[in-house]
């Protein structure tokens, strides 16, 4: 499975910059950079009307029953369980294939929350627009016009429902403009470790240390031992992994490096990986506790 999708190899990835987190970026070896293909966000558009269809079917059968209109509502779910079916269909494609395509977590969690808030987006205008509907329908009720104010339970519904769509689109856009803007900044550093990969000098190396118990947060700043035509060199970089996958003390190491003082450190494939047998510190700092 690791070898058709190599992002769930999660090995330690070492960090230059102090990214961590969703900020990582994972770039497996056999990797290359594909262009962001106007199939992508059409499948992100498609989630979104999917997921607008599916909380607008829900909504409605909700809505007519609170209306009296009785069990023909069921009907609705004619619209909302397809609509539910293709939202976690492409709620899959956009996790995978936006991993493919960022090669971080970050951006593509915010791909994901972008699709799934202008889905609300939609359905919560749906849902207004059917409250619309229903307070101007008077052809079947003639005899309530002589009631001021007869449909201000639905006025209220359009109200809420049209704010709340309003609302949700906004935050859809702002969550879109940083989603944007993460995609830019990881395919950036995966251009980079690709161009360090291809073009750099490597040098060995070797990992110096264990992090520090207490600082540790999925992750710890680890010392790097390396050798090149100057002499050794020891830099402090930041090793991202989970408590029970530290490697131990003499892991090697390559180290890139090129003219312009760029430097990308990866484990070296070459070598068998040894994870730390004692993670008892790190679990129980990780969890809130100390050591």
């Amino acid at each position: 499975m690791t070898e058709e999708w190599p992002w769930l190899n999660d090995q330690p990835v070492f960090t230059t910059s102090g990214e961590k987190h969703g900020n990582v970026t994972r770039v497996p070896y056999s990797a290359s950079l594909e262009p962001v293909s106007a199939g992508f966000v059409f499948l992100v558009i498609g989630l979104a009307v999917s997921t607008g269809l599916a909380i607008a079917g829900i909504g409605l059968v909700i809505a007519g029953f609170s209306d009296g209109l009785g069990p023909v509502s069921w009907w609705w779910l004619a619209l909302a369980i397809p609509g539910a079916a293709l939202a976690v269909f492409l709620f899959s494609g956009v996790y995978i294939r936006g991993m493919e395509l960022f090669m971080r977590e970050r951006p593509r969690s915010l791909t994901l929350l972008t699709g799934i808030l202008g889905g609300t987006a939609l359905g919560l205008a749906a849902l207004a627009a059917w409250w619309a509907w229903r307070a101007g329908d008077i052809a079947h009720y003639p005899y309530l016009l002589e009631y001021d104010g007869w449909n201000r339970g639905q006025w209220f519904n359009v109200a809420l429902f049209g704010l709340g769509a309003a609302i949700v689109a906004v935050a859809c856009l702002t969550t879109a403009a940083f989603a944007v803007r993460g995609a830019r900044r990881a395919r950036r550093d995966v251009t980079r470790i690709l161009r360090l990969r291809a073009t750099g000098i490597r040098w060995p190396g070797v990992v110096a240390a264990l992090p520090d118990p207490k600082g540790w947060d999925r992750g710890g700043d680890v010392p790097i031992q390396y050798q090149d035509e100057t002499g050794q060199h020891t830099i402090t970089v930041r090793v991202n992994t989970w408590a029970h996958e530290i490697p131990v003390p003499g892991t090697q190491v390559i180290v890139f490096t090129d003219a312009d003082g760029d430097l990308l450190l990866e484990l070296d494939p070459d070598h068998p990986l040894e994870y730390h047998p004692d993670n008892r510190p790190y679990e129980s700092d990780s969890s809130g506790g100390g050591s």
